[in-house]
């Protein structure tokens, strides 16, 4: 079995956060806090090795994909770091499943770090209507490759948001809990790490039991921003924009309103990358010819 896992660096237990502006956040001790996300991970790593991982892959997916030192990581995982000109999806459909580690509640909770993409400039996403962050856009992108979401971990809230989009049969961790945005209780790191061991080794034996999300047939995305100049861009590359904070997005595609919202023109991003639920990242092409 073949297993992706995301990170993001404010769920894991022991991160130290506070507001580097009116609004934002920002990561006051990094160097603990990136022991603690490799510790989290590894322990992620061995219970989808006990359960029968044969390939594990972790996407670095904090800031600019730099939380994770190699040589700290578990020999079993492969490590992946991007830039700003990959495609939007990270995954293909030779995975089995998706794990998401170190999740945050998205804008609009009282959760630790809460944030949606980006603490200095959305309000809000909404898909169809309906308010979603990180958790969702990511488990969507998992869900249309056929990948399902087996597992997240992070704050309370996190894992609450987390199960309220993906059903109370997904595994969740909550490692610490949330009192507001700047301000939480940190679980025990050991007891921490043998939940994240013992329920990624029970979500991948029952893997057959999780679902995809349903994908939409027509996707309206809609992005609030905290300034109205924030919104400029958008309109400038013709999305349209609803009012002076909010642009949207469209197409019967999700990958590619996900693709237009950051920044690619509707359908190049699809063109470029040949993306069909077949398509294969060129990293999933060099292993396949090292092991030739």
């Amino acid at each position: 079995m073949k297993v992706f896992i995301l990170t993001d660096l404010e769920g894991p237990a022991g991160i130290n956060g506070r507001g580097d502006s009116p609004v934002g956040n920002t990561t006051l001790n990094r160097p603990t806090a990136e022991q603690a996300l490799v510790n989290e991970v590894n322990a992620v790593c061995e219970g989808l090795v006990a359960a029968g991982a044969e390939e594990i892959v972790v996407l670095d997916g904090h800031g600019g994909s730099n939380s994770i030192d190699i040589m700290k990581l578990h020999p079993k995982a492969s490590l992946m770091q991007i830039g700003n000109s990959m495609p939007v999806v990270n995954l293909d459909s030779t995975y089995d499943a998706f794990i998401q580690i170190g999740a945050h509640s998205m804008e609009h909770t009282d959760g630790y770090m809460c944030h949606t993409f980006n603490s200095h400039a959305v309000q809000e996403l909404r898909l169809n209507g309906e308010l979603i962050g990180e958790i969702g856009i990511s488990s969507y992108l998992a869900a249309y490759f056929g990948v399902p979401t087996i597992m997240v971990s992070g704050d309370d809230t996190a894992c609450h948001e987390a199960r309220a989009l993906l059903g109370d049969n997904l595994e969740v961790v909550p490692t610490k809990s949330s009192i507001n945005r700047y301000s939480t209780v940190n679980y025990p790191v050991q007891e921490v790490y043998r939940n994240l061991r013992e329920t990624a080794e029970r979500a991948l034996r029952k893997l057959s039991e999780f679902k995809c999300l349903e994908m939409p047939e027509y996707c309206k995305l809609t992005s609030r921003f905290m300034c109205p100049n924030q919104a400029n861009a958008g309109e400038k590359l013709g999305f349209e924009r609803l009012d002076e904070f909010t642009i949207m997005y469209q197409s019967d595609d999700f990958a590619d309103v996900w693709a237009q919202r950051l920044g690619w023109a509707p359908g190049v991003h699809k063109k470029k990358y040949n993306l069909t639920p077949e398509w294969k990242h060129p990293h999933s092409l060099a292993r396949e010819a090292f092991k030739e």
